[in-house]
């Protein structure tokens, strides 16, 4: 009972209305201290006298350092038009499609500017999805043809890589017949000394003894001339 009282007498205490800048800079530093979540405990931690709903709120709608300020894009609306035709009013699922846009703000984007227009929204979200399909079918068109090209540069690319190795190839193995047809000739008379002549054998021998004959005449005159000279 006390409990309950005791949690009566907070939620008297717990400020409402809009939130003022000192408010706002201490949600700030507890966030940077704690990280997010444990919103319960804000107003212990931090003195401030907002319940965790509202500093939680305040924080992901207004406080984020991540999220975008100013209108909404063109872009981002057909987002959203394309988003709610598929999940209806699933805003936070939305919202994670649409980085540093808030469930909160997208909702009421989509209540301020489509949902009073009916049946003329309608007409425009399946305009929207027909465009959006005949986009991505063009872009599947030219990634397929792009796909297309860069198949033909490749097989052009291994072609010209196999003309230039048959061709390295074909010029590798007439050097090697070439050089056996000029080498062989030389390998033979290396290997195989040419026979020798008969007929220069024989004149050698007789060269040898013309020689000898004429070494002994030469050597009898010698000797008759020194005898004469005695006589």
């Amino acid at each position: 009972m006390a409990q309950y009282a005791r949690c009566g007498v907070m939620e008297e205490e717990w400020r409402k209305g809009p939130w003022t800048a000192e408010e706002d800079r201490l949600l700030v530093e507890y966030v940077k201290l704690h990280g997010e979540g444990k919103w319960n405990a804000v107003a212990m931690l931090a003195g401030l006298k907002r319940n965790g709903k509202s500093c939680r709120l305040r924080w992901v709608n207004y406080l984020r350092p991540d999220l975008k300020r100013g209108r909404i894009t063109p872009y981002e609306e057909s987002v959203i038009l394309e988003l709610h035709a598929r999940w209806g009013n699933r805003w936070s699922t939305i919202a994670r499609s649409l980085p540093g846009r808030t469930d909160n703000e997208i909702k009421n984007y989509w209540r301020t500017h489509f949902k009073k227009k009916g049946k003329s929204t309608s007409r425009n979200t399946e305009k929207l999805r027909a465009r959006l399909l005949k986009r991505q079918q063009f872009q599947q068109q030219q990634l397929q043809q792009q796909r297309y090209q860069q198949d033909e540069i490749d097989m052009k690319k291994i072609i010209s890589l196999f003309y230039e190795n048959d061709t390295k190839l074909s010029t590798s193995d007439e050097s090697s017949h070439e050089l056996v047809v000029h080498t062989s000739p030389l390998v033979e008379q290396e290997v195989l000394p040419e026979a020798p002549n008969d007929l220069s054998i024989w004149d050698g021998l007789w060269s040898m003894d013309d020689l000898h004959g004429n070494n002994c005449l030469n050597r009898a005159i010698y000797q008759h001339n020194l005898v004469s000279h005695f006589f």
